[in-house]
């Protein structure tokens, strides 16, 4: 079955390897790997709650119960802590509030002050640039936490969302419809198509983006799923993956190990990058 799995990837030298189930109680879908390897943040079925995996042991730990938790989650740079959000029992997902899980001591913090919209590409520094959706012209901006100054990054027509800042800070990935497009952090140059999708995870180096791209028969229902990935230099998507088995999506990549979610059966996986 695994076997099927495998396809080699000409332009990166590349192809998945060594398929491996993640045995662990429950269903789980968007996992996040830390940036030590360690740990890898989940969410549960409609991205309720977030769990919190740890590799080694294969614990699941249950942090947050909450509906819309397990959207936009980031990890602190330092993979001590991570950023959630979680909106008010009797609220609404506009008065959601940000909080920070410290790993390494199991207590959990509010970030007072802090706008939910900053997620995922706050990484716990509070002078850098975050970047997010505006959600009255649905363009993708920017913000220097440090100066408070703002600016749009894409200036084209278009309705923008699930920005992606590059570890260097210098490129984000933006997705407009069904295609996927790179902008410069400063906005100053128009964005370049890089493939159609989904982009889930920067690589390490920002060489690339590992995403995937879903099939639907009527708009709703998923009917098929492959990963794939974006190389940001030639800006081509080849596919990784090409089964009719799982429904390949979510893929967290971590050095040359990649995780990603079964969405037909919530079951997660590990493969090597090879």
């Amino acid at each position: 079955m695994f076997a099927a799995l495998l396809l080699s990837i000409s332009a990166f030298s590349q192809k998945l390897t060594d398929y491996e189930r993640i045995e662990v109680d429950g269903e789980f879908t968007n996992p996040l790997f830390s940036p030590t390897g360690e740990y890898v943040l989940l969410s549960g079925e409609h991205l309720q709650g977030v769990y919190l995996l740890e590799l080694k042991t294969r614990e699941v730990k249950q942090i947050s119960k909450a509906p819309g938790s397990g959207y936009a989650y980031t990890w602190d740079s330092t993979g001590n802590s991570f950023y959630f959000k979680e909106k008010p029992e009797k609220g609404y997902f506009s008065e959601s509030k940000v909080y920070n899980y410290n790993v390494r001591d199991n207590y959990k913090t509010t970030v007072e002050n802090f706008n939910h919209n900053y997620l995922p590409s706050f990484t716990g520094n509070k002078d850098g640039i975050v970047v997010y959706t505006n959600l009255a012209t649905l363009k993708i901006e920017a913000k220097d936490l440090s100066s408070k100054k703002t600016w749009t990054i894409t200036n084209e027509p278009g309705q923008y969302y699930n920005a992606l800042l590059s570890h260097d800070g210098k490129k984000v990935a933006v997705h407009n419809g069904a295609d996927i497009y790179l902008y410069n952090i400063d906005g100053s140059t128009p964005g370049r198509k890089i493939g159609s999708g989904i982009a889930t995870a920067w690589s390490e180096n920002d060489d690339y983006l590992i995403g995937f791209l879903d099939e639907s028969e009527d708009g709703h229902t998923v009917s098929n799923s492959e990963l794939y990935l974006f190389d940001v230099a030639t800006g081509k998507q080849k596919k990784l993956s090409d089964t009719e088995v799982f429904f390949e999506m979510y893929p967290t990549v971590h050095k040359n190990q990649v995780i990603f979610s079964d969405d037909k059966t919530g079951r997660l996986f590990i493969a090597n990058l090879k």
